[in-house]
C-alpha cells in the first residue's frame, strides 16, 4: 500500500471512532476497504504473466467446497465409521454422533485403546461430534483426557504422541488437575527440546519427516506467540519449504497426498495462507492446488499422484480440505475444538427483515454464524485481511457497501442481558455460554436497541399497550455505553405499526387474547437500518374478574349488583347494560372517563363535581391513581362509582357497638373518614364525620361532632345498616355506605356449638335460614344430624326460593313449618322424593347426599380431582358431586377424609347454608 492510501484509511478510521461508530464497524468495513487497496496495489505491481500464474495456483472457495461435499457423500456412507472419518465429517459440518459415539464408548470399554495417540484420536472425534472426552464408555466412567495427562511414557512414540496429546487437550479445553503427570507446558517444552538440528521433527532423532513436522507445527500453533516457540516455528517452516517438491507436493522417498494434507493443516492452524504464501508455492502452484490433482473423477483421492482411489488418502483429503475451507471462512483451525457446553443463538438481520435464526456451537462469533448459515443453505462470503484476519463480506447476496458508503455487515453480542463492547472482528471474538449473537447490515448511524419496556408488563385483552424503546451507543471518549430514547423506531405487533416519538414511546391499540411477536426495527428503503432489529414475545391474556359494582348518584343509589370485567370500567359498563341504565363514557388525552350515568352529568352543580370511582379490596379502600378504564380488578373487589364534589368523603368501615347486639339493644354507630394524601401516597389519620344520616330499617339518627349516632334497639333479624350524606342542590357530603348488621339471640345450648360454626349459626338464626330444632329459637342441637326437611328448607331459604306446600308427598303435612320450603325446592328441581309419594322429611342426611343436593342447587361441576383417603367409600352416584363440593370449597374434608356415609350435623349444615346465602346475594 502506498503512503497516501494508508494515510487516507487511517484518517477515516480516526474520524469514525471519534464520531462514536463501534470499533467492530471500523474493523469490519475500514479494514475491508484497506484490503481492497492492498489488492489494487499488488495488482498494479504485478505483470500480466504473474497474474495468470497466480490465478492458476489459486483454487477457489467454490472448488474446495465442492470437493468437500463430494467427500462427505462418499465417507458419510462408511459403516462402521472410523475415528478419523467421524472427526472429519463433524468438522466439515456433518455430524456422525449417532453412529460414532456408541462406537467410541465401546472402544473405551473393551480396552482397545492403549497408546497416547489412541486416547487423543478418540478424544478428538468424540469432542467434534458433541460428546465429552472426559466422560466416555459405559456410564461415562472413562476420562480420555486424564488418561493422556497421566500417561507415564508419553514420549515412547516419539514426537507424534506429545503432539497429538497437546492437540487433544486444547481441542477439548482441558482444565489441568493438580496431580497431572503432564501439563501443556511440559508437552510444549518436550516438543521444543526434541526437534532435529535441521529444524524439523521425526519419530526418532535424526532426519526430519514432513508429516511429523507438520503435526508438531499444528500442535504448537496455539503457542506460536510464546518467545520460546516463535523462532522454532519459523525455522521449521523454512525446513518444510525447503523440502517441498517442484510439483508443490511433499513426501520422501515418494510424494503422497497425505503429506500435503498434513502441511495444509499446519499452515491453516498457524493462520498462514495455504494458497498465496510464497514459501509454499512452487512453479506457480500451491500445496492446495497440488492436493486437488490427486482427486479422482468420482471425488475420491489417491495416495500417489498416478495411483488409484485410496480409502486412507480419501479421508485424509477430507481433513486437509476441511482445514482449508475453514481457513477461507475465517474459522479457527481444524483441531480448534468444539464448544460443547452450550450453543449460541444466532439471528441474522438483513435490509428489511430476518434472514435466518438458529443455534450452533462455535468458538468464535464467525464460526457460530457460518454454522447457522450453512444449516440454512444461505450463501455468504468472507475475505481474509493479511493483517487483521477474516472479514465478513456478504450474506444472501448482499455485499458490503451497498449504499455507497461505509455500510456493511456488522455484529453484536448480548451477554447476561447486556450488549458487550466489541473491539475485534468476528473471526477472533470468543463466545461464552449463553451468548446471543446478532449479525446485521448496518451503517454509520445504525444503533443497537438497549431495552424495550411494555406497559402494562402483562397486557390483557382489550387493553392499550405503551412500548418504550431505548437505544444504546458507545462513547469512545468516555469508554461508556450511552443510553437514550430511540426516536423513529418502528414497533410492530399483529399488523399494527407505530413509530416511537422523541421520548421513545409508541402507542398500540388493544389486542385480542393470544401470543404475539413484538418487533422493533429501523428499516429504511434507501439506507442501512437505523436500528438493529429486536424481537420479543408478547402474551395477551384473557382477564376478567368477578366483582360487585355500586353506582351512587347525587340523591340515591342508581344501580348495584354483581358484574365481571378486567377493568373497573368494563365491570361498570356490564352492570349498567344489565340494569338498562343509560350512560356516556368519553375519551380524553388521559384516557376514558364517565360523562354521565342515568342522566346525571358531570358539572351538574356548576363546579368540579362529577363521577369518581374507588375500590374496596380486602375491606379497605383503594384510591386509584389511574383512570377507570385502566384500573385492573381482582376477584371479590367492590367497585364504587359515585357522584362527587370537592368535599365528598368516603366513609371508613362502619364501627358498631356492641359488635353483636341482642334483640332490643341500642346500637351506637361511629362514622369516620380518612383523607388520601396524594403527596405521600397514603391515608391520613381517621377523623369523625358529623351531620350524616345513619339508618337501619325504620330507625334512623344523625351523627354528632364525634361522628356517632345511636339507634334504638330492634327485633332479631338481619339488617342493612346505611350511612348517607345527601345534600340538597349539591353533591353528597359522604358517599352512601352500606353494611350488614345481624341482631340475634342465643340458644340454650349455645356453648355446645363449635367455635368454627358459631358465626354461621348466629347468621343463620338472624337471617332465618336454619334455626333451632323445629325451626324454633330455644335449642339448636348442633351435633345432631340434620334431617332432609331441615337441609332442603335451609337451601331454599338461602337461595331465596318461594313456593307453596306440595301435595306430592303424603308424609309432608301441609301445615309443617318446612312444607312451603320443600315445595319451592321441588318446583325448582333441586330435590325429589325417596319413592313415589314419599319424601322422608325426618330421615338423617348423609354427607354425600348433602353433596348431591348442593351440586343440583348450585349447578356445580368438578374440573379437577381432590384426593381423599376414603374415596372408595363414596357411592359411585355421588362421586362427581363430592369432588365438585370439595374442589370449590362448599364442603371440606377433615384429616384427608370426607366421611361420605356419616350424618351431616346441624352446625355443619348451618355453615354450608350461610355460604350459599352469601354467594346468592
Amino acid at each position: 500500500m502506498n503512503g497516501e492510501a494508508l494515510s487516507s484509511v487511517r484518517g477515516k478510521l480516526k474520524v469514525w471512532l471519534r464520531s462514536g461508530l463501534a470499533l467492530a464497524l471500523a474493523l469490519q468495513l475500514v479494514l475491508g476497504a484497506w484490503a481492497g487497496v492492498v489488492q489494487a496495489a499488488d495488482s498494479a505491481g504485478s505483470t500480466a504473466a504473474d497474474n495468470g500464474k497466480s490465478e492458476a495456483a489459486a483454487p477457489t472457495r467454490e472448488q474446495v467446497g465442492k470437493a468437500v461435499t463430494d467427500l462427505q457423500a462418499i465417507l458419510g456412507k462408511a459403516d462402521p465409521v472410523s475415528d478419523w472419518v467421524a472427526f472429519g465429517l463433524a468438522r466439515s459440518g456433518i455430524s456422525a454422533a449417532g453412529r460414532y459415539l456408541p462406537q467410541a464408548n465401546k472402544s473405551a470399554d473393551d480396552g482397545s485403546l492403549r497408546l497416547v495417540t489412541d486416547f487423543a484420536r478418540v478424544a478428538l472425534a468424540v469432542n467434534a461430534n458433541g460428546g465429552d472426552a472426559r466422560k466416555v464408555g459405559t456410564g461415562g466412567k472413562v476420562d480420555l483426557l486424564s488418561k493422556i495427562v497421566n500417561f507415564e511414557k508419553i514420549a515412547a512414540q516419539g514426537a507424534n504422541a506429545p503432539a497429538y496429546a497437546l492437540i487433544a487437550l486444547d481441542a477439548a479445553g482441558y482444565v489441568p488437575g493438580t496431580t497431572d503427570r503432564w501439563t501443556r507446558d511440559d508437552l510444549v517444552k518436550w516438543l521444543v527440546d526434541h526437534r532435529n538440528t535441521d529444524g524439523g521433527w521425526s519419530l526418532a532423532a535424526g532426519k526430519s519427516d514432513v508429516d511429523i513436522t507438520a503435526i508438531v507445527l499444528t500442535a504448537l500453533a496455539p503457542y506460536k506467540d510464546r518467545k520460546e516457540v516463535t523462532g522454532i516455528i519459523d525455522e521449521a517452516l523454512v525446513w518444510l519449504s525447503g523440502v517441498q517438491l517442484e510439483t508443490a507436493g511433499f513426501g520422501k522417498p515418494t510424494e503422497s497426498s497425505e503429506s500435503s494434507v498434513q502441511v495444509l493443516i499446519a499452515l491453516t492452524s498457524l493462520g498462514l495462507d495455504p494458497i498465496k504464501d510464497s514459501r509454499f508455492v512452487k512453479n506457480g502452484k500451491s500445496t492446495l492446488a497440488r492436493l486437488l490433482e490427486y482427486r479422482q473423477s468420482d471425488g475420491q483421492f489417491s495416495h500417489l499422484a498416478s495411483g488409484k482411489a485410496d480409502g486412507i488418502a480419501t479421508f485424509y483429503a477430507l481433513l486437509g480440505l476441511t482445514a482449508v475451507e475453514r481457513w477461507m471462512d475465517g474459522l479457527p483451525g481444524l483441531y480448534s475444538g468444539v464448544a460443547t457446553a452450550s450453543k449460541t443463538s444466532v439471528t441474522v438481520n438483513g435490509l428489511s427483515g430476518v434472514i435466518t435464526t438458529g443455534s450452533a456451537t462455535g468458538k468464535t462469533a464467525l464460526e457460530a454464524l457460518i454454522n447457522v448459515l450453512n444449516s440454512a443453505n444461505i450463501a455468504y462470503g468472507v475475505d481474509r485481511h493479511p493483517q487483521f484476519g477474516a472479514l465478513l463480506k456478504s450474506i444472501a447476496g448482499v455485499d458490503n457497501g451497498k449504499f455507497g458508503g461505509y455500510d456493511g455487515w456488522q455484529y453484536a453480542v448480548k451477554r447476561d442481558g447486556a450488549w458487550v463492547t466489541i473491539t475485534e472482528g468476528m473471526g477472533s471474538f470468543v463466545l461464552k455460554a449463553g451468548d446471543e449473537l446478532t449479525v446485521y447490515y448496518g451503517g454509520g448511524d445504525t444503533t443497537l436497541v438497549h431495552s424495550v419496556k411494555i406497559e402494562p408488563s402483562a397486557p390483557r385483552e382489550g387493553q392499550p399497550v405503551t412500548v418504550t424503546v431505548e437505544k444504546e451507543s458507545f462513547d469512545w471518549d468516555s469508554g461508556k455505553a450511552v443510553v437514550s430514547a430511540a426516536e423513529g423506531a418502528s414497533v410492530t405487533v399483529d399488523g399494527q405499526v407505530a413509530k416511537t416519538d422523541k421520548d421513545g414511546k409508541a402507542q398500540l391499540k388493544s389486542l385480542k387474547v393470544g401470543a404475539y411477536v413484538l418487533s422493533v426495527d429501523g428499516y429504511r428503503t434507501d439506507a442501512a437500518p437505523a436500528y438493529v432489529a429486536w424481537k420479543t414475545k408478547l402474551d395477551v391474556a384473557s382477564y376478567s374478574k368477578k366483582v360487585t359494582v355500586r353506582v351512587e348518584g347525587d340523591a340515591g343509589v342508581v344501580a348495584s349488583g354483581s358484574a365481571q370485567g378486567g377493568t373497573a370500567l368494563e365491570a361498570l359498563e356490564q352492570l349498567l347494560k344489565a340494569s338498562e341504565v343509560k350512560n356516556e363514557i368519553k375519551d380524553s388525552a388521559y384516557g376514558k372517563y364517565i360523562g354521565s350515568i342515568a342522566g346525571i352529568a358531570a358539572g351538574k352543580y356548576g363546579g368540579y363535581d362529577g363521577w369518581m370511582f374507588a375500590v374496596v379490596r380486602g375491606g379497605a379502600w383503594i384510591i386509584p391513581a389511574e383512570g377507570v378504564g385502566t384500573f385492573l380488578l381482582e376477584d371479590g373487589d367492590e367497585v364504587v362509582v359515585y357522584y362527587s364534589g370537592d368535599a365528598t368523603k368516603l366513609a371508613d368501615p362502619i364501627s358498631v357497638s356492641p359488635a353483636q347486639p341482642k334483640p332490643g339493644q341500642d346500637v351506637t354507630v361511629t362514622v369516620t373518614n380518612r383523607l388520601w394524601d396524594w403527596k405521600n401516597n397514603q391515608f391520613e389519620a381517621a377523623k369523625p364525620v358529623a351531620g350524616v344520616k345513619v339508618s337501619m330499617g325504620e330507625v334512623e339518627a344523625v351523627t354528632n361532632d364525634k361522628g356517632q349516632a345511636t339507634l334504638k334497639g330492634s327485633p332479631e333479624g338481619l339488617y342493612q345498616l346505611q350511612v348517607t350524606g345527601y345534600v340538597k342542590d349539591g353533591a353528597p357530603a359522604l358517599v352512601r355506605s352500606v353494611s350488614t348488621l345481624q341482631i340475634a339471640g342465643s340458644y340454650s345450648d349455645q356453648s355446645a356449638i363449635s367455635a368454627w360454626a358459631l358465626d354461621s349459626v348466629t347468621t343463620s338464626r338472624a337471617a332465618t335460614i336454619l334455626r333451632g330444632s323445629g325451626d324454633g329459637l330455644s335449642v339448636f342441637k348442633p351435633k345432631q344430624g340434620v334431617s332432609r326437611a331441615e337441609f332442603v328448607s335451609a337451601l331454599a331459604r338461602a337461595l331465596g326460593l318461594k313456593g307453596s306446600a306440595s301435595s306430592a308427598f303424603a308424609d309432608i303435612p301441609s301445615n309443617a313449618w318446612y312444607a312451603k320450603d320443600v315445595g319451592a325446592a321441588v318446583s325448582a328441581g333441586l330435590v325429589g322424593g325417596v319413592s313415589a309419594g314419599k319424601f322422608a322429611p325426618d330421615a338423617a342426611l348423609t354427607r354425600e347426599q348433602a353433596a348431591i343436593l348442593l351440586t343440583r342447587a348450585l349447578k356445580l361441576k368438578a374440573t379437577a380431582t381432590t384426593v381423599v383417603a376414603d374415596a372408595k367409600q363414596v357411592s359411585p352416584s355421588a362421586a362427581a358431586s363430592v369432588q365438585a363440593v370439595l374442589q370449590q370449597g362448599w364442603m371440606t374434608a377433615y384429616e384427608s377424609k370426607f366421611a361420605p356415609k356419616a350424618s351431616l350435623s346441624r352446625e355443619q349444615a348451618a355453615v354450608i347454608a350461610v355460604r350459599v346465602f352469601a354467594a346468592s346475594k
